[in-house]
């Protein structure tokens, strides 16, 4: 009889311990999911600096390794160099599941700085616009403080998806 009742007794205490580890997975969980939700893209992007990245935007997707992050931007290498506007990004794939919380010291550099560049070392640039189906392409004539003038258009800043052209623009 004494072994029926230590067979009860190592059966509840079994319960007990495996209802313990629910219960605290059950937290770590809950712990998990409440500090997921304070990440943002920006820590995302940020940890995907130096891996490969698979952005898709409207009309476009851009395949290569994220190099730079600005303000409002991230640079990807491929083909060419890719200014992606963080705000039309749709979908992103990227070889790290890192966030980095830390900022690099040019993330205040952004598309303004990107076109500068490029009309300084006069590199024609495709630029993607918004509900256009072509980009438009040549050498930026003048850059404004958010409008870029480039043949014969002038594009405001919040309406380019992408900016691409053989060279690095902060490299």
């Amino acid at each position: 009889m004494d072994d029926r009742i230590d067979a009860l007794l190592a059966d509840v205490e079994a319960a007990e311990a495996a209802a313990g580890r629910h219960a605290r997975r059950g937290e770590l969980g809950d712990e998990v999911a409440a500090q997921a939700s304070e990440l943002t893209l920006r820590e995302r992007l940020r940890g995907s600096l130096g891996h490969r990245v698979h952005v898709v935007l409207p009309g476009r997707e851009v395949i290569g390794l994220a190099c730079f992050l600005g303000r409002g931007i991230i640079v990807v290498d491929g083909p060419e160099f890719s200014v992606i506007a963080t705000s039309w990004i749709r979908g992103l794939r990227s070889d790290s599941r890192a966030h980095r919380f830390e900022a690099g010291g040019l993330e205040r550099l952004g598309l303004g700085s990107a076109l500068r560049r490029w009309a300084a070392m006069h590199v024609e640039v495709s630029i993607d616009v918004a509900d256009r189906p072509a980009p438009v392409r040549g050498l930026c004539a003048l850059v404004g403080a958010d409008y870029v003038e480039i043949a014969g258009r002038i594009i405001p800043f919040a309406a380019i998806v992408s900016a691409h052209a053989r060279s690095n623009p902060f490299g």
